[in-house]
């Protein structure tokens, strides 16, 4: 009884602060919440957007993400502790309203996170494969080396052309001649990150 009893008055408390906390926050998006109390409120580490609440959450579990696997190509149906931090990157990728804080602490763990995380995937096993010493000639069915047997250079820079993805800047960055055609292809520039696969495979 008394456990329901202590259990009841926190939970009248909890809805009590909640209330609190809704009104000083539309107090202070209409500008009549006095600057001390701000200040105040600042030092206790007072979240005034909800949804700015939400977006570092899952800044959060993209950051983990980050850390266990090196970027922020994530595929849609990734979770993290059930927390579906692919759909929320997918979500970054997709909206306008990103402040500019929030895509900096996103550029700053990984430049390219706004590329389609399929293709950016398949561009960073590209540039593994360069930096382990991989070139750009020979039979388009090679494969990645060693490290990655599955992956096809030839095969996927070939789709690219194919689709329209590739175009021929001078600055761009990589050639493939061995498509029997004599064509020189390379790696958009608008699209990538600032390194180039040549610059990794130096």
């Amino acid at each position: 009884m008394v456990t329901e009893l202590g259990a009841s008055r926190r939970w009248r408390w909890e809805v009590e602060l909640i209330s609190w906390l809704t009104r000083q926050r539309h107090l202070n998006g209409q500008g009549l919440l006095d600057a001390a109390r701000v200040s105040e409120l600042d030092a206790l580490g007072m979240i005034w957007s909800k949804l700015a609440n939400a977006w570092e959450r899952g800044y959060a579990y993209a950051k983990a993400f980050h850390h266990q696997h090196g970027h922020l190509a994530i595929p849609a149906t990734a979770k993290l502790d059930d927390y579906a931090v692919g759909a929320w990157m997918r979500r970054q990728r997709k909206t306008e309203n990103l402040t500019t804080d929030q895509a900096t602490k996103l550029d700053a763990l990984d430049e390219p996170w706004r590329l389609e995380p399929d293709w950016n995937r398949s561009y960073r096993r590209l540039l593994a494969y360069l930096a382990a010493g991989g070139t750009l000639t020979g039979p388009a069915n090679r494969t990645g080396g060693e490290a990655d047997p599955a992956f096809r250079p030839g095969i996927w820079l070939r789709k690219q052309d194919k689709s329209g993805h590739l175009h021929r800047p001078t600055a761009a960055g990589i050639d493939l001649p061995a498509d029997g055609r004599g064509a020189a292809h390379a790696v958009p520039t608008a699209d990538v990150p600032n390194t180039t696969p040549r610059e990794a495979a130096k």
